[in-house]
């Protein structure tokens, strides 16, 4: 996880530097819900490198954390890549709403 997160921060902070101080706020908020034991995190990989995409399933429910190329900001979405917008974030997004949007995982 701290290999994705590092890499996901070294991309932002080279293409896409509205998201870099937003990641490891984000990162931290869903560390704290996540109980290892139980719960999982996998990470996207292509050709093996680590891609921009990121799930986590806590308490048997699954998120993805992916990149939108669009808006140029990190979208939560239900379930899959597919699933329902839970939320985006980017470097404007206030702790407040990190901290709402990661305890309702």
């Amino acid at each position: 996880m701290d290999k994705f997160i590092a890499k996901v921060i070294g991309d932002a902070n080279h293409h896409a530097a509205n998201l870099a101080a937003v990641i490891a706020p984000l990162s931290n908020a869903v560390r704290a819900r996540i109980n290892l034991a139980i719960d999982k995190v996998e990470v996207y990989e292509r050709n093996d490198q680590l891609a921009r995409t990121c799930w986590v399933t806590i308490s048997g429910r699954r998120y993805v954390f992916t990149y939108n190329y669009g808006s140029g900001q990190i979208d939560l979405k239900v379930g899959s890549l597919q699933g329902a917008l839970r939320s985006s974030f980017d470097n404007n997004t206030p702790a407040g709403t990190i901290a709402h949007q990661t305890a309702r995982l």
